[in-house]
């Protein structure tokens, strides 16, 4: 479903120059190379840097995308959800918060688009190519009529926005992430389905705005793959925005008439408003490639790869959110770079091993890597936690933003980092030196060596140290320490 926007519309002249760049519609495919080292189909961030990085090296390399160049993240995923969040806090209360946000985040996308432009790649040495890709039965890329030879081919293609099985939604304008961006009049109520990162963050986002906004979730808790502990501190937080929460939801069907949406629950209750969003999961790009031509396996979840990103064919890669479970950027970036090591190089680059963060933008901010505590009792995995509240911090009290919490599980008697949860503000930032040690295998202990500025909310790192070493504080040592101190009186 597309969103029918007027000539004039706040951030009009932003678009335009943002779409010049990510898709200019004067622009003209190069001729082909006689062979290329690597031909990338998907200009997302995994095909962005997987051919930025392998021209960087050397190789020839053909880019193909059929929409927009920097895929979902720049268009109408992170990049725009990030801006319309920080400009929803910022002109909250306003009358026009809604025009000036909108204006905002076309204006933040418009201007971060030059790192993801044709005419970047094409003067690094890409040659990009913009059209529909698909392989034919020479193993060829195809695209708008030109063959593009290759040793070696990636398929980047990303994943999209999934509508649920339910009754009539494929019957109505219902909008998901794709067309959120680009609305031009403000919902008066706002129906989303989905109360994962997607569903959470746009429900602050038009809360503040001035919308009315209900959030329904079939799951009995938001954010359910996060601690419940995260997830309770989040919804205290919409209830203050009056959102309205509805977990457990069965929906029945959804109708739409004179201009209103209308949810029918299994329970018999109705939900209507003006709009509806649908952030209830993705699925990969997989149409129109013609993967059967070249024997490339895949499923329901995507392209079925090996550790090291390979296909069933062995000239043909896949990575990013087209073969993984896990649809993040920053994890799409890393397997960028393994694809750049194993097509061109010796394949001895893997996944495995990789610890994925995530992070939630909302208010709170939800972060986390790792094992939980959820998950360590599925398992039956003994694990010591260790806690910091941010209402015992000093710059939390005085920012008056002590919601949520730091825990971070440990093996029992170790200090070495399992895995970790922030909630509250700037979890995504705080969570950096918990990971840069854990992947350096530093202990807890280690954060001791630093001397942090005061007051910050880093510190939250100290008191953590602190605490471990309190507990190797065994009553014997206490009791050797307590003589030792009276003998040098």
């Amino acid at each position: 479903m597309q969103v029918n926007m007027p000539p004039d519309y706040p951030g009009v002249e932003f678009d335009a120059h943002w779409r010049g760049l990510v898709s200019p519609a004067d622009y003209v495919n190069p001729q082909p190379q006689e062979k290329y080292n690597l031909v990338v189909i998907g200009a997302g961030p995994t095909g962005l840097i997987t051919a930025i990085g392998a021209a960087g090296l050397g190789a020839k390399v053909a880019l193909v995308e059929r929409h927009a160049m920097g895929g979902d993240c720049l268009n109408v995923g992170c990049v725009p959800s990030k801006a319309i969040l920080s400009a929803a806090k910022r002109f909250q209360g306003h009358s026009d918060a809604f025009a000036r946000s909108m204006a905002w985040l076309r204006e933040v996308r418009a201007g971060i688009a030059e790192h993801d432009s044709v005419k970047r790649y094409s003067d690094q040495g890409v040659d990009v190519f913009l059209g529909e890709a698909s392989f034919n039965a020479d193993g060829m890329v195809q695209v708008a009529g030109q063959k593009l030879r290759a040793s070696k081919t990636v398929i980047s293609t990303g994943s999209r926005a999934t509508m649920p099985p339910i009754a009539g939604l494929d019957e109505v304008p219902a909008i998901t992430n794709e067309q959120v961006f680009d609305l031009t009049e403000q919902p008066r109520e706002l129906l989303i389905i989905g109360a994962g990162a997607i569903g959470c963050e746009l429900s602050q986002a038009f809360a503040r705005l001035g919308t009315k906004v209900r959030l329904l979730e079939i799951a009995p808790r938001i954010l359910v793959g996060e601690e419940p502990e995260a997830s309770a501190a989040l919804l205290q937080a919409m209830h203050e925005l009056d959102v309205n929460v509805e977990c457990g939801v069965m929906i029945d069907k959804v109708s739409h008439s004179d201009g209103q949406f209308i949810v029918h629950c299994k329970s018999g209750q109705q939900y209507q408003g003006d709009q509806l969003l649908v952030a209830a999961g993705r699925q990969p790009n997989l149409d129109g490639l013609n993967l059967a031509a070249v024997g490339v396996k895949y499923d329901r979840s995507g392209i079925i790869v090996d550790d090291k990103l390979r296909t069933s064919n062995r000239h043909i890669y896949a990575a990013g959110d087209v073969c993984s479970a896990v649809k993040l950027t920053h994890y799409a970036d890393a397997q960028a770079r393994i694809v750049i090591a194993n097509a061109l190089f010796a394949p001895t680059a893997k996944r495995s091993g990789i610890v994925v963060p995530r992070c939630t933008y909302t208010d709170p901010e939800v972060a986390q890597f790792g094992l939980t505590t959820a998950a360590a009792q599925q398992q039956g995995v003994a694990v010591k936690s260790w806690r910091v509240q941010w209402a015992d911090m000093d710059r939390a009290r005085a920012e008056g933003a002590t919601r949520g919490f730091v825990e971070v599980l440990t093996k029992p008697g170790d200090d070495k980092i399992l895995g970790a949860t922030i909630v509250g503000a700037h979890a995504g930032d705080l969570l950096a030196p918990l990971l840069i040690m854990q992947a350096n295998g530093l202990g807890l202990v280690a954060a001791d060596k630093a001397l942090l500025p005061y007051p910050t909310r880093g510190e939250y790192l100290r008191r953590l140290s602190d605490q471990v070493k309190r507990e190797k504080l065994t009553p014997s040592v206490a009791k050797w320490m307590r003589r030792w101190l009276s003998w040098r009186r």
